[in-house]
């Protein structure tokens, strides 16, 4: 396994590349500056804090987190997830119509 990743690098060279300022980011955030502090500091932290910070910047650090896995790691993608059901479940419609057709068809000749 892989040495650990200290979030608070990646925070704090958004911080400077962007020029965020504590101040303005704890009261978009409805915190306090101590608050952006303890964040800038910690190796790791809560999900739920990165998920906040990333809103309040609009910002994706998750996906600066997952640039650093290997491409081979595998991913779950909800959003395909779900394309794939509905086209399964078009696909299936589709027989459905087709069979149907058939059978009008069929007693149109009639």
């Amino acid at each position: 396994m892989e040495k650990t990743i200290d979030i608070s690098k990646i925070i704090n060279a958004y911080f400077l590349k962007n020029r965020i300022r504590k101040a303005a980011l704890a009261r978009k955030l409805n915190k306090k500056s101590s608050y952006i502090g303890y964040l800038q500091k910690r190796p790791s932290i809560q999900t739920q804090s990165l998920w906040d910070l990333c809103h309040a910047l609009q910002h994706n650090f998750f996906q600066d987190l997952a640039l650093l896995l290997p491409k081979s790691y595998s991913t779950t993608d909800l959003e395909n997830d779900t394309k794939d059901e509905t086209i399964a479940q078009l696909q299936q419609e589709i027989k459905i119509l087709k069979a149907e057709k058939e059978v009008l068809l069929q007693v149109l000749k009639k």
